[in-house]
């Protein structure tokens, strides 16, 4: 006696997966359908039928829900943060332009009033110049004069 082989044969499906049927070497016959993904959707085996019906897809994941509110606020604290580090330069800078302009208006003063004390020494230069003057000859008058007298004297 003559002892057959087992056979299979491999068959695409239309909705992507794939059909197998076995013949084993006693006669009987198996068939698997396997779904695209490679799922059991059925197998039968000698006349008997069992159906196989794929795990169940489980639910997304769902994350944790944020507090009420948590957006709104760190949508602010992040605007502050944001306006407060560019904000400061800026605020900076124009307080410095602020004080120069009004250290340009106290140079422009100082520098007149300097000007007027300057012209006031000099005026006070000349006054004491003529006084010296005045001394001198007034000194040199009286030297003039005190030969005559003290020859009277003696």
């Amino acid at each position: 006696m003559q002892q057959q082989e087992a056979t299979m044969q491999i068959q695409p499906r239309a909705d992507g997966g794939k059909s197998i049927l076995i013949r084993k070497s006693d006669g009987t016959e198996q068939r698997i359908e396997l779904s695209e993904a490679g799922d059991v959707i059925t197998s039968t085996a000698q006349g008997a039928t069992a159906t196989l019906v794929p795990p169940p897809i489980p639910a997304p994941v769902r994350r944790k829900q944020l507090p009420d509110g948590l957006v709104d606020m760190m949508g602010i604290i992040f605007g502050a943060v944001t306006v407060m580090s560019l904000g400061t330069p800026l605020v900076k800078a124009w307080a410095r332009r602020f004080e120069r302009r009004y250290e340009v208006q106290q140079n422009a003063q100082i520098e007149q009033r300097l000007a007027a004390i300057e012209q006031a020494i000099e005026t006070v230069a000349v006054e004491v110049e003529r006084i010296s003057e005045g001394q001198r000859f007034t000194t040199k008058l009286l030297a003039d004069r005190a030969p005559a007298e003290m020859e009277q004297v003696r």
